[in-house]
């Protein structure tokens, strides 16, 4: 018995050879082989230092260990995943699979992303529509309707959310599209899921035999430039497409900046960005909708927000002499504007052009990744938010003490670590001490407005005095001893190291003093005090420009 994809295919891709996306063939790319079967140059290009290893070789058809990261993200197997570049990518192959010129039809409904369109009638298909609602919401009852009885179909195309109007598609609803037409390839464009409130679908197409979902890394990881998506479905629809795929669709580079962007050190980063944006959405829709001559505006589910506004010519001509891109969608809704989610200095420059007059955010984050052959570690700091910690280095006590520092300093702390701890746990305290300080400074800026300063602490038995002086001269002092080698798999010997490389990655003087009988409250002690004096050191007082020097630079 056939299945539905192969009843579904085009004649041609059916008598294609299939395509082997399995560990076999990456296999024949083992870095130790003798590569002498593609034609490709021995030798690495000029310059090559700057870009990926390997960049002279052609990569992997399917790269086995960014299929493989992709996979477990998106919660499928690896032969239920092939990477495309792009969601675009599989877009196009999906409709080189099934849609044969002149017979058969897509269908999508509008307005919705223009690609789906564009491939198909490239491909010399129809395009069936089956309109939004007013409100922009689908109506799963009228879509059926309007597809059930067409027997030239061969994909329905739905986009949630929905690109430009950032409408969400119960998965309710989905699925009952899914289930009415039972001989049509649904199609689900989850580019922007991230950043709704709805759980995706792909454990639903992989045991279903019509519904692919489309992913992508341009939007929620920052890969846009480097081409990275993949089409989700059951094993043999998914085998069945890559057949009409290019040898190798991916370069190297945006594989290896894809599998740069989903280690699992990164992973809270992302989270985090994602959750800022989602907050930058709601913040800016209310501002927006107070701009003259915007008539309304749609927050969504995405990282966008859709406007209608008067006069979009007008509009167009101000933006534009202010240097700041929008889309105009005009076929969405007359006056349709989308804008997407910026940085902080983006966001602001969008409403300054639109005439809103709004207070910027403090804004004192940083973000930073330090990787080396030991560690591999991402810390994010917001100094003006106590809110989200989650400390992972792989040492409990020491996730505890740098918790200490961020709560009692009153700022927000994600780092994780992925270290050599099978060896000891020096290099992964090391790092993620150079890091935090390298991200603490780099979030201090120029330091303008802070103050500066001490802070003892005592804790039962223990006593803890630590002095900063953010000054952009690091020295670090350490007074105090511990019995105890180790509480937990943290090596006491490492604290002096520690408040030292704070210390000089931060830039600052630190003088820390313990004493007391407990090497646990002694140990706490010293990060407390370090958080208590950060807090102190870091709080903005009096005039923010000022710099808190008489020389007038620190």
């Amino acid at each position: 018995m056939t299945s539905l994809a192969e009843r579904l295919a085009r004649p041609e891709i059916l008598a294609l050879p299939p395509f082997d996306i399995s560990a076999n063939a990456n296999a024949l790319f083992a870095r130790d082989a003798v590569k002498l079967d593609a034609n490709e140059n021995p030798y690495p290009p000029l310059g090559a230092d700057a870009l990926a290893a390997d960049v002279n070789r052609y990569p992997e058809p399917q790269p086995a260990h960014l299929v493989a990261a992709m996979a477990a993200l998106y919660g499928v197997a690896p032969n239920e995943l092939i990477v495309t570049r792009g969601a675009d990518d599989a877009i196009d192959v999906l409709v080189r699979t099934f849609c044969r010129p002149g017979v058969d039809a897509i269908s999508i409904c509008p307005p919705t992303f223009a690609a789906y369109a564009h491939f198909a009638l490239l491909q010399g298909a129809r395009v069936i529509e089956a309109p939004l609602g007013a409100e922009f919401d689908l109506d799963p009852d009228a879509v059926i309707a309007r597809l059930r009885e067409d027997k030239s179909l061969k994909l329905a195309f739905l986009c949630s959310p929905n690109n430009p109007t950032g409408n969400v598609v119960p998965p309710a609803d989905i699925l009952r599209i899914v289930d009415a037409l039972p001989e049509t390839i649904v199609v689900l464009d989850e580019a922007y899921i991230e950043f709704a409130d709805v759980e995706s679908l792909a454990t639903e197409a992989v045991r279903r035999p019509n519904l692919v979902i489309l992913r992508t890394l341009s939007k929620a990881f920052g890969l846009a430039g480097a081409r990275v998506g993949a089409a989700l479905g059951n094993a043999e629809l998914i085998a069945l497409a890559a057949r009409a795929m290019a040898p190798y669709p991916l370069p190297s580079l945006s594989i290896a900046a894809a599998v740069a962007a989903l280690s699992p050190a990164r992973r809270p980063l992302h989270t985090e960005r994602i959750a800022r944006i989602k907050a930058d959405r709601e913040r800016l829709a209310p501002l927006l909708a107070k701009a003259p001559g915007v008539q309304k505006v749609r927050a969504g589910g995405a990282n966008f927000l859709f406007l209608e506004v008067a006069d979009p010519e007008t509009l167009a001509a101000k933006l534009r002499k202010a240097g700041v891109r929008v889309r105009f969608r005009p076929h969405a809704a007359p006056g349709g504007v989308r804008v997407s989610i910026g940085t902080e200095a983006e966001n602001a420059a969008l409403l300054a052009a639109m005439g809103v007059a709004a207070k910027a955010p403090d804004g004192r984050r940083a973000e930073l990744v330090r990787e080396t052959r030991e560690t591999a570690i991402a810390v994010a700091i917001d100094l003006d938010r106590a809110a989200p910690r989650r400390v992972d280095t792989g040492v409990p006590f020491f996730d505890h003490m740098l918790d200490q520092v961020a709560a009692h300093g009153n700022f927000s702390l994600l780092l994780d670590c992925k270290g050599d701890l099978e060896i000891d746990a020096h290099h992964s305290l090391e790092d993620c001490a150079i890091a935090f300080g390298q991200a603490l400074s780099k979030a201090l800026a120029d330091r303008r407005g802070i103050g500066r300063f001490g802070f003892s602490l005592p804790m039962d038995e223990a006593e803890a005095q630590v002095l900063i002086d953010l000054s952009g001269r690091p020295f670090s002092l350490f007074e105090g001893d511990f019995t105890a080698s180790h509480i937990g798999a943290y090596p006491t010997e490492m604290t002096p190291h520690i408040f030292r490389s704070f210390a000089d990655t931060l830039g600052a003087a630190i003088h820390v003093k313990v004493t007391g009988e407990n090497d646990h409250h002694k140990t706490e002690a010293c990060f407390k005090a370090f958080g208590r004096a950060l807090r102190q050191a870091v709080a903005r007082e009096g005039d923010r420009e000022a710099v808190p020097s008489t020389k007038g630079v620190l």
